[in-house]
């Protein structure tokens, strides 16, 4: 399996070189003299030349076998054919029947001109070609080559790895059943057999290496590669010359070479060496081989007005008669589904499978147009022919024996779901196709709860789950399309930034998007500290004597060493900072803080916590660890420790806003704004008891870019801590001078959902994707981005709020068209007394 797929990869990725030297080497069997002086009178001509005497033994008995023969091909092929119609798209028919045709013959025809001189009439061979050849293992090795998931060459490689040794079988036994015919004494049936004998070989041998570097030619074309527009900045790398076309150029040169040869060197059949030039030769030997093999086709006898007859009917049947569906086959489902109309419903709808639905429609100034659209269903007979359901213990034999499910139905795995045998939640791995898996606990789950209208609702499809796996989520049944905004530019530290905020909240991005236009060119500065993650084990000792002692023992500075050591062994980023202790009686609150470099770090300090532990216990062996977490870190709940000693990044941000800027953006004063904010978001939230709420709504602005960029949305209750502080400043005390302090903002540029690609995205226009050449420079920068989007929600908010546009904001932007003709149905419907 493994010589094949690095042959099939070879020949993928070398897709010209090979196409280019099978042409070249055609060219040269084609060009080749046979015939060396005194030889013409006893062997055959080749094609240019009929064998003597052949044709005089061309009887009855001879031609009622050959019309037999070409009429049972021509059936075979026809019969081939449909099903190739019915289980594949045009493409793959189009490629499957181009190849054999041209594999088959045009490569046979040179090869067999060039070595076997007694083949003088061999037009009746390609009918046997016919009846042992298998023309849809083209379709077959098209369909696995572009359903695998690896790069091209990695793709055909599998798919010739799967093929290849099936096809070598399957040529070895055509070889033999063929070659019996050679053997029967029927002198066109032994020609016949011998030509399809070597037409099987040749085509065997094209098909793992001519074939391969044409099917990945033709899906990289198929893939839709761009082309480099006019207006595309021009680089060095353009003078450079291409290594591909280079080799090319030298194998055609070299082709041609050979071409030049061996068409003026005669080969001699006796003694295989080379003579002189053929003067005696007669013109008709001197002729094209080929060309004039092809012109014997059209000699006109009674079995070919059969043939002819036969041909025709077929053909007409075919295009005429013959029952033709829109078949096509569902690349995500991989099933074999029906183009149908949908005549019965007004509203235009264009539903894949049995999955996903979604109504199209078209606004115009006229009013709202509605058109036909086709419906993409699975009918009764394409039904027919993805069922094929084994019986539970085959199904089981297989899976057990592959350790996969691979190569069983979807049915057929549901089924085994169904009886236990497949753990639902390990589907993926077990069938080594994460969106397959999908699909299929989407069919289980909404079968057991009765859910199956709901679910089709949910999207699925056009998602990298391979990414979701052991990493954001697990028994994944689909996926929440969240809109994504942008606000900006908001110029930080001397950089404009473009925000991307994924939310649902209308008026959110404009009302950030309003707060950074007054911010201006000024900008926000920015410092930020990284304080360090937190994780606080509970430990408990057997009194208050020996959890004192322990206490003391931690605090001894060589003693701290040792587990400073311990938990930094358990990560290259994750370094201790500090060990703050709390004491409830004999219970011991071990706050380990640590800086993890990129990362938001829970999962380091974790480790590290626990690997500490470890060591704390080798020194007091009747300590017990109660829980990992005790909550005195405190993670995901609104914390007094948080507010005051903070956790991850520490910010503060800074802005002064003009006098200019406050009358014609945010129509209101410094005086006013500044007095709102002490009334609001000091005196208010100091009479609600709030802990880390003196803001407007920095959760807001934290949360959407939070979603938007990977980062974990429940800690948006410990990261939404913030005062906001606003003075007035300048001159005159015009200005407005404020300031945005939030002490533990937990995020990170790697791990956890940063993976994504539509997180990795929005990190990317940050450009704080991945991690920085300096650790902990990449977060540092998305905290401080954080922060200073705060600050402009903030300036909005209370401006907003000042001026009583809050409410006008949210009807404007927060009310779906949807929602007011709701509540106008509503209203009409309100019985009038």
């Amino acid at each position: 399996m493994k010589v094949w797929g690095a042959h099939g990869e070879f020949c993928a990725r070398h897709q010209w070189e090979v196409i280019v030297a099978t042409l070249a080497l055609l060219a040269c069997a084609a060009s080749v003299e046979r015939n060396g002086p005194g030889n013409r009178s006893e062997r055959c001509a080749g094609w240019a030349r009929a064998c003597p005497g052949l044709e005089a033994e061309y009887q009855a008995a001879d031609a009622v076998i050959m019309t037999f023969v070409r009429c049972a091909a021509l059936l075979y092929a026809y019969y081939q054919i449909s099903n190739l119609h019915k289980i594949a798209s045009k493409y793959l028919l189009i490629i499957a029947g181009v190849f054999s045709t041209f594999a088959s013959f045009i490569f046979t025809s040179a090869v067999a001109s060039l070595f076997f001189n007694e083949l003088a009439s061999i037009k009746d061979a390609p009918f046997l070609f016919l009846l042992v050849a298998d023309v849809a293992r083209g379709a077959r090795m098209a369909k696995a080559g572009w359903s695998a998931g690896e790069d091209q060459g990695k793709r055909v490689g599998r798919a010739l790895s799967l093929l290849g040794p099936t096809a070598t079988l399957d040529t070895l036994l055509a070889v033999l059943l063929v070659g019996v015919g050679a053997l029967s004494g029927v002198p066109r049936l032994e020609h016949m057999c011998t030509f399809a004998c070597l037409a099987l070989l040749v085509d065997y041998l094209v098909f793992v290496t001519f074939y391969p570097a044409c099917l990945s030619l033709v899906a990289d074309f198929a893939s839709g590669r761009k082309e480099m527009s006019p207006d595309s900045p021009f680089s060095e790398a353009d003078l450079k010359p291409n290594p591909v076309v280079q080799r090319v150029k030298m194998i055609m040169a070299a082709g041609l070479l050979c071409v030049h040869l061996t068409s003026r060197w005669p080969w001699s059949v006796d003694n295989g060496i080379i003579e002189g030039p053929t003067d005696t030769l007669t013109p008709a030997t001197q002729d094209n081989v080929l060309l004039h093999s092809y012109v014997k086709w059209f000699s006109v006898s009674a079995d070919y007005i059969v043939i002819a007859t036969l041909l025709c009917a077929l053909i007409i049947k075919f295009v005429f008669f013959e029952e033709h569906r829109n078949w096509v086959i569902d690349m995500n489902d991989m099933l074999v589904k029906e183009m149908v109309q949908d005549q019965e419903k007004r509203k235009p709808k264009f539903s894949v499978g049995d999955d996903s639905v979604s109504e199209i429609s078209t606004q115009t100034e006229c009013g709202l147009e509605e058109t036909e659209w086709p419906t993409l269903s699975p009918s009764s007979s394409a039904a027919k022919l993805n069922a094929k359901k084994r019986p539970m213990a085959e199904c089981l034999e297989i899976y057990r024996s592959e350790g996969a499910c691979t190569s069983l139905s979807d049915e057929e795995v549901i089924m085994l779901v169904e009886q236990s045998h497949i753990p639902l939640h390990r589907l993926e791995s077990v069938l080594g196709d994460p969106l397959r898996g999908v699909k299929l606990r989407r069919k289980v789950i909404g079968g057991r709860f009765q859910t199956e209208l709901a679910i089709k609702q949910l999207p699925y499809l056009n998602y990298d789950y391979s990414k979701v796996l052991n990493a954001c989520c697990e028994n994944v049944i689909g996926y929440v399309g969240v809109p994504v905004g942008y606000a900006g530019p908001l110029v930080v530290d001397g950089k404009a930034y473009m925000i991307p905020m994924a939310t649902t909240e209308g008026a959110l991005v404009a009302s950030t998007n309003r707060g950074a236009k007054a911010i201006g060119t000024r900008g926000v500065t920015s410092v930020v500290e990284d304080v360090g993650m937190t994780r606080a084990p509970a430990v408990k000792l057997p009194n208050v004597v020996r959890a004192h002692e322990c206490r003391q023992w931690v605090d001894n500075k060589e003693n701290y060493a040792l587990i400073k050591e311990a938990f930094d062994s358990t990560s290259r980023f994750a370094r201790l900072q500090e060990i703050h202790i709390g004491v409830d009686g004999a219970t011991l609150y071990l706050r380990f803080r640590a800086t993890t470099g990129d990362a938001m770090g829970m999962n380091m300090v974790s480790k590290g916590a626990e690997n500490a532990l470890k060591l704390l216990k080798s020194y007091f062996p009747d300590m017990e660890v109660i829980s990992l977490s005790g909550n005195y870190c405190s993670d995901k709940k609104a914390a007094a420790i948080n507010w005051i000693k903070g956790r991850g990044k520490r910010v503060v941000c800074e802005t002064t806003i003009s006098h200019e800027n406050l009358k014609t953006i945010f129509k209101t004063d410094s005086r006013t704004l500044a007095r709102c904010n002490k009334i609001k978001n000091l005196s208010g939230s100091a009479l609600a008891g709030s802990i880390g709420g003196n803001n407007a709504h920095a959760a807001n602005m934290v949360t959407a870019i939070f979603i938007a960029t990977g980062q974990d949305p429940a800690q948006n209750v410990t990261s939404s801590n913030c005062s906001t502080n606003m003075e007035i400043c300048g001159e005159n005390g015009e200005d407005l001078y404020v300031t945005c302090t939030m002490p533990s903002l937990e995020v990170g540029t790697v791990g956890g959902g940063t993976i994504l690609t539509g997180q990795g995205a929005c990190l990317e226009i940050l450009g704080v994707k991945g991690a920085g050449i300096i650790p902990a420079e990449n977060s540092a920068r998305l905290a401080s981005l954080i922060c200073a989007t705060v600050l402009a929600g903030e300036l909005s908010l209370m401006a907003a709020l000042v001026n009583s546009d809050l409410v006008k904001s949210h009807m404007r932007h927060n009310r779906s068209t949807v929602n007011v003709q709701s509540d106008m149905n509503i209203t009409l419907k309100v019985p009038t007394l």
